[in-house]
């Protein structure tokens, strides 16, 4: 379980992490992960959490 949110945590967040993809399309709210499954908040945050 990597206890993902949709909020950051210390300061850390999806889109500053190596798993993290951005949306494909412009105007898309949600990115992509190799570790979490479904639509990723680029604000979000999980335990997976590695700094690009």
């Amino acid at each position: 379980m990597l206890h993902y949110q949709d909020v950051p945590k210390d300061g850390k967040m999806c889109s500053d992490c190596a798993a993290y993809t951005p949306p494909a399309s412009p105007g898309a709210d949600t990115g992509t992960c190799k570790v979490v499954t479904g639509p990723v908040n680029p604000n979000g945050w999980c335990m997976a959490y590695s700094h690009r």
